[in-house]
């Protein structure tokens, strides 16, 4: 099996969590037998792609093999779909894995011109993003670009049942081809190490994320003073944001002036690289995860992997993947109140804590690893090969 996989992010490009998931599926379909070529679509001059010869001297294209099993082919989007062709035909995928619907016209470009059925994983849904997270007009103006390549993909997959639900409210004709197949996460000797420590208070809280409305991050600035109050030990850690934005950048936009009062308690750090990440991930005691709108959230299962207790909105991704009061604690999105109280149960009850973050390390290496997940991905695309064929 041959997959082409198109998109604008993979490793060690990285700009949220669609970097992390695509750069983990390729990586662990390799090691399951998958032959892998990934499209790199971008300004095709990235410092892990640039140093490396292009293709022939008409193309801007470079292509690097990463394994064995792994071909980068990184690729300007001005001719994105012509070039595409060239290297679909020489490569000769058996499916192409689109993950960006505004490379929808690159995915059915070579659709058309080579026959190879196309799958559309549905990393968020703009709509959704829009009538649930609250999120800008352009959601909509792109929404008619996302509902096509919905309505024209051999396969569509979707990252939870719930996903699954609005996909099919919102593009009816998708019904019988959507398959459910979540995201998958590595293991690693640093997720492992932090499992081992031990963890005596004060209590810090991890928010990791990016900093828009509908990742419920108001609601936990206005919970965070009821918990500090009660608990004055207790540090909220707020990771990620912009890039080019340093943490002080973050803090003057989104600090109230009652936040301010409590000074170097609610920290904001900017934005991390994967290494640093880490290091916030095991050295903290909770995860807060306060989205509206969750399609998945890679960041639940980062947290599962270093044995955080999980507090998050009732949601999505975090509904399909925690259990609440075994795995994490589930609260209603949009209420700063109820989003205070679980956690100020779970900042109170030391037992509580550590009984949810050995549960949820546990559960996480038990149906989120890759080795699990990639045997579902194979399976559709083992579907649209027989269909086709």
């Amino acid at each position: 099996m041959r997959v082409l996989h198109v998109t604008t992010e993979y490793p060690p490009i990285i700009h949220g969590g669609l970097g992390t998931a695509v750069g983990g599926l390729v990586a662990a379909s390799a090691r399951a037998g998958l032959n892998v070529a990934v499209l790199l679509v971008g300004d095709g001059t990235h410092s892990a792609y640039a140093s490396i010869p292009a293709d022939d001297g008409r193309s801007h294209a470079r292509s690097k093999q990463v394994s064995a099993r792994i071909l980068v082919h990184a690729i300007p989007h001005a001719g994105a779909a012509d070039e595409a062709i060239r290297f679909a035909r020489q490569w000769k995928p058996d499916v192409v894995h689109v993950h960006v619907f505004w490379l929808a016209h690159v995915a059915m470009a070579v659709r058309t011109a080579t026959g190879t059925p196309v799958v559309y994983t549905v990393h968020s849904l703009d709509r959704a993003e829009y009538e649930i997270g609250d999120g800008p007009p352009e959601c909509l103006t792109q929404w008619n670009t996302q509902s096509a390549l919905i309505d024209a993909a051999d396969r569509v997959v979707a990252l939870t049942a719930d996903e699954r639900g609005l996909i099919t409210r919102y593009c009816r004709t998708a019904r019988a081809r959507v398959r459910v197949v979540g995201n998958g996460i590595a293991d690693s000797p640093a997720a492992r190490r932090a499992l081992l420590r031990d963890h005596p208070d004060p209590v810090t809280i991890l928010y990791s994320g990016r900093f828009v409305d509908r990742k419920g991050i108001r609601e936990l600035l206005d919970a965070a003073p009821h918990v500090l109050e009660a608990h004055p030990g207790v540090r909220f850690v707020l990771a990620g944001g912009h890039r080019h934005c340093s943490g002080a950048d973050m803090a003057r936009h989104w600090l109230t002036s009652s936040g301010h009062a409590w000074g170097d308690r609610i920290v904001f750090t900017g934005w991390l690289d994967q290494e640093a990440l880490s290091r916030w991930y095991a050295c903290a005691d909770v995860l807060v995860v306060p989205s509206w709108y969750e399609p998945f959230g890679m960041v639940v299962l980062e947290g599962m992997l270093y044995g955080l207790p999980i507090v998050a909105c009732n949601v999505g991704g975090p509904r399909a993947i925690l259990r609440h009061g075994a795995t994490g604690l589930l609260c209603e999105p949009r209420d700063s109140a109820a989003l205070a109280d679980a956690l100020l149960r779970i900042v109170t009850d030391r037992p509580l804590r550590a009984r949810l973050g050995h549960n949820a390390a546990r559960q996480v290496r038990k149906h989120w690893l890759h080795e699990r997940v990639v045997p579902r991905m194979a399976a559709v695309y083992r579907e649209v090969v027989q269909q086709r064929h």
